[in-house]
C-alpha cells in the first residue's frame, strides 16, 4: 500500500487541512476521514467504502474524491487521525517515559484494532507516528543524553513489542477439544492448560492488563540495561 503522489500532485497524507466546498453539506477532508474512522470502529475496516461514506455525509460519491483522490490515501489519512498526538512524556524518568509512551501506544490499538494490521504492513508514516516518535527521541535526548541516532532502536523495540501485544491471540489458539481430539495433548501438556476448552470459550483479545506490563516491564528494563542508561 501507498500513498505517494503523481508528479506535480500534493501528497494527501501530508497536505495541509482543506477548505470545505459549497455543498449540500459542508464536506472537507478531516470529515470524511473522521466519518471514516467512525465507521471503521463501529463496523471494522471492510465497512468502509467512498459509496457507503457519501451516503454518511450525504455527498454525491465524486464530491470525496476532490478531498481524498483513493482509497489507499483515505486508508493513510484514518491511521494517522486514529494514531492523534503522542502522549506527554516530558519530565519522566527514561523507564517511566517509555512505558507511559507504550501504554498509550496500546490504546491506540485497543481503540481502534482496525489500525494494527494497516501499521504493521507497507503503510507510511504520517505526522501523528511521526509526533510520536520524536517525543521518544526527545525523552532519550533531554533526560539521558541519547543522539537520535541510538535511540531510534529503542523506538523500534518498545513498538514492536506493543504491536506484538496488542495483537488478538486468542482466535488464532486452538482449543483443547481441538488438540486432544487431534491425540496431541501428550506433546502439548502445558500448553494445553492455557487453552479454551471449546470454540465458545475462544476470545479474541490480545494479552491481560497484567501480562502486558509484566511484558513491558522486561522490555523497558532490557532497553535501559542495552543503552547503559541510568535507570533512576
Amino acid at each position: 500500500m501507498t500513498t505517494d503522489a503523481a508528479p506535480g500532485e500534493t501528497d494527501p497524507l501530508w497536505a495541509p487541512p482543506s477548505a470545505p466546498r459549497r455543498e449540500r453539506r459542508p464536506l472537507s477532508r478531516e470529515a470524511i476521514v473522521g466519518a471514516a474512522v467512525a465507521l471503521a470502529d463501529a463496523e471494522g475496516i471492510e465497512a468502509v467504502s467512498m459509496p457507503r461514506l457519501a451516503r454518511t455525509l450525504g455527498a454525491a460519491p465524486m464530491s470525496l474524491y476532490r478531498h481524498v483522490p483513493h482509497k489507499e490515501a483515505l486508508l493513510a489519512l484514518m491511521v494517522d487521525a486514529a494514531v492523534g498526538p503522542p502522549p506527554d512524556v516530558a519530565a519522566e524518568t527514561v523507564r517511566e517515559g517509555m512505558a507511559r509512551w507504550a501504554r498509550a501506544n496500546r490504546g491506540v490499538f485497543a481503540a481502534h484494532p482496525w489500525t494494527l494490521p494497516l501499521v504493521t504492513g507497507p503503510q507510511r508514516m504520517g505526522p501523528s507516528e511521526c509526533a510520536w516518535a520524536e517525543v521518544f527521541l526527545t525523552l532519550l535526548d533531554e533526560v539521558a543524553g541519547m543522539p537520535a541516532e541510538q535511540a531510534i532502536a529503542l523506538v523500534h523495540v518498545v513498538n514492536a513489542y506493543v504491536r506484538g501485544a496488542s495483537a488478538p491471540i486468542g482466535n488464532r489458539a486452538p482449543t483443547a477439544a481441538e488438540v486432544r481430539s487431534a491425540g496431541r495433548e501428550d506433546e502439548l501438556p502445558r500448553l494445553l492448560t492455557l487453552l479454551p476448552s471449546d470454540a465458545d470459550t475462544r476470545g479474541a483479545q490480545g494479552p491481560d492488563d497484567e501480562l502486558f506490563e509484566l511484558g513491558l516491564a522486561a522490555v523497558v528494563d532490557g532497553c535501559v540495561r542495552q543503552a547503559g542508561i541510568d535507570p533512576s
